[in-house]
């Protein structure tokens, strides 16, 4: 198996360690973390029985591959002494708004650079990953990858140009999600609902419905055009939405966060 380096050990980098030993990709001894100056390591290591490194050349000693999970802002103060244990080693980047040729440039000496947008759902292997990297991979790097990131759920390559964008839709959306989500609950109890009737009828409902979406294969706006009676509550609601200029408020979101990725990578 490959021997696998973490820099970083937030919330990113213990989905990604949690998927590759769920899915049997690596063991316990082939990873090792390192992160900053709070616990997150300990407590990741202490969790799931990988290695807790000490130092750049401790963490980066015999690995094949480096995973670079750790903050943007915390990459640009990355001791100098990670690009020069990881010569001749594959790097792969999960930090947003980050480009490959900034990633080259610190890790000037290794044999590749890729980069990898996951999201949150990839905690309970749900996720969608986007890849890209700086020069075409060898088949053993791709393979090398894909099981890195095959315990987070699926993937798709897309150029670095749309990275940016897809870390808006797919990176933050869970975030939109669950703050649509909690909005909807909130809501429900104003009707009169316990917060746990709210919390059951609204999340089956949606999770039921992206069931139902998922397995007719129909589109959305065919979905909920089949709910949509003329003159019923369906309508009401909808119109109420309309009126709010519900799309419009999403794809601000959406065009914010793209904006802010954009912020990250110029840094």
């Amino acid at each position: 198996m490959a021997k696998l380096a973490f820099i970083g050990a937030g919330r990113m980098a213990g989905a990604m360690v949690r998927g590759l030993l769920r899915s049997k990709a690596c063991a316990p001894a082939d990873i090792a973390v390192l992160g900053g100056a709070g616990a997150s390591a300990g407590n990741l290591a202490k969790e799931t029985g990988v290695r807790l490194a000490t130092s750049p050349a401790d963490l980066l000693a015999g690995a094949d591959a480096v995973v670079v999970a750790c903050k943007p802002q915390q990459f640009l103060g990355l001791d100098a002494a990670f690009a020069t244990h990881a010569q001749g080693k594959l790097i792969l980047s999960v930090l947003a708004g980050t480009r490959l040729a900034t990633l080259g440039a610190f890790f000037a000496g290794a044999r590749n650079v890729a980069r990898a947008m996951p999201n949150t759902p990839g905690a309970v292997g749900q996720g969608i990953t986007a890849q890209c990297s700086a020069q075409p991979l060898s088949s053993g790097d791709a393979a090398l990858i894909a099981s890195i990131l095959s315990g987070l759920g699926q993937t798709i390559d897309l150029p670095e140009d749309m990275f940016n964008a897809v870390t808006a839709v797919s990176g933050s959306g869970p975030g939109f999600f669950f703050e649509y989500v909690a909005a909807y609950e909130e809501a429900a109890v104003a009707l009169g609902f316990t917060p746990e009737q709210a919390k059951l009828l609204v999340r089956q409902t949606f999770s039921g419905s992206l069931a139902l979406l998922a397995a007719t294969g129909e589109t959305p706006v065919n979905l909920r055009i089949q709910v949509t009676s003329p003159g019923g509550t369906t309508k009401a609601g909808l119109d109420a939405l309309e009126t709010g200029k519900f799309r419009e408020i999403v794809a601000s979101a959406l065009v914010a966060a793209k904006k802010r990725g954009e912020e990250l990578g110029k840094k």
